[in-house]
């Protein structure tokens, strides 16, 4: 039984204004979902389905648009847990 489903949010006008590698990042995903589906045997090796525990595991589509971010700025993983906790990432994504 799934009892949550991938939340994925989408805006119907996004406004990449303030960042617009963001725009060509998002156009470049939407046209080749099939980039996704090759980042995901790596991302998912080692998952093990449970009923238990946990079950808000970031999809993979968030994993590695966050995955771009974090090379695009150059940052390292604390910078990135960092600029994923302020809301000046979340609203520019």
């Amino acid at each position: 039984m799934n009892l949550f489903e991938p939340l994925r949010l989408k805006f119907e006008k996004p406004d990449w204004a303030r960042n617009p590698e963001f725009g060509l990042l998002d156009t470049v995903l939407e046209r080749h979902p099939e980039l996704i589906k090759i980042a995901e045997a790596d991302v998912l090796r080692g998952c093990l389905q449970s009923e238990f525990g946990r079950q808000d595991m970031p999809s993979v589509e968030q994993i590695v648009r966050a995955a771009i971010y974090k090379e695009m700025k150059g940052l390292d993983y604390r910078e990135l847990e960092y600029a994923q906790s302020d809301s000046v990432f979340v609203s520019s994504l």
